[in-house]
């Protein structure tokens, strides 16, 4: 993914929220602390003032008050988010996206599954038309892998969000058809109907690919894991490589899982 696109992407979830907040000072703190969401993790205060639309003075002050709260560090003149911010964001995934306890009995799963592959695992979910990284662990076949837990990717350009949109419910389905189906490689899903084609496909086999659509050269598998009683996904777990090769001998491997798993999805 090109850091343009990323900035892109930041800069709509930016919109939306500011959209959605009223216009009081807790609110301002609340968005700056969204312009963190995008690839740049320092940003200077200007830079930072742009991309929330605020001036430049509101910026720094409100960035001081971060700073004091011990939520925001400064660093030769920029700005990162702190460890603090770490440990409240784990705080909400524990009670609230992974308040299943799916992440914690998928653990097992995943550190054996990359065990057997040395291939790079992710378990995640969607979010609107994306999908949200729950947990990676890093291959040593995978290269630079453009994903990393907590951030996003359009769902249509990876395996994931493949397999997770394959048994959506309806209203999700709709949303993502809809599109845009953003182009990140000449091999990227860009039309409505090849994508219904390609869920069709993963309704029959059980299994989501990612061909070099999100980044050249990177190949994935995906399962999804189902609710036992609804039959809709409410996670996904994806296997990747630049060797696709390896990927196909786990496929039966994976399969199991998404079994077992969508069992404990309760």
């Amino acid at each position: 993914m090109s850091v343009s696109s990323g900035v892109s992407d930041a800069r709509s979830g930016q919109a939306e929220t500011r959209a959605g907040l009223a216009d009081t000072s807790a609110a301002k703190v609340l968005v700056l602390l969204d312009a963190f969401r995008g690839p740049k993790t320092v940003l200077g205060v200007t830079e930072l003032a742009h991309m929330v639309g605020v001036p430049k003075s509101t910026a720094h002050r409100l960035l001081s008050i971060m700073v004091g709260g011990g939520f925001v560090r400064k660093i030769d003149g920029r700005y990162c988010l702190t460890e603090r911010l770490f440990e409240v964001g784990n705080r909400a995934g524990s009670s609230a996206i992974r308040s299943t306890g799916l992440r914690r009995r998928a653990m097992p799963y995943l550190a054996e599954l990359y065990a057997g592959s040395r291939d790079t695992v992710h378990l995640a979910t969607l979010s609107g038309t994306d999908v949200l990284y729950l947990e990676k662990l890093f291959g040593h076949n995978t290269g630079s892998s453009p994903t990393a837990v907590g951030t996003r990717r359009p769902a249509h350009a990876t395996a994931l969000g493949k397999a997770m949109l394959a048994y959506a419910s309806d209203q999700q389905l709709g949303l993502a058809m809809a599109g845009p189906f953003q182009r990140f490689t000449a091999r990227t899903i860009h039309s409505a109907d090849r994508f219904e084609r390609e869920l069709a496909r993963v309704r029959e086999e059980g299994l989501a690919y990612d061909e070099g659509e999100l980044r050249d050269g990177m190949h994935c598998v995906a399962v999804p894991i189902l609710d036992p009683e609804t039959r809709t996904a409410v996670a996904a777990v994806s296997l990747c490589s630049f060797h696709p090769q390896s990927l196909r001998r786990h496929a039966t491997r994976l399969l199991s899982m998404a079994r077992e798993l969508s069992r404990a999805a309760v």
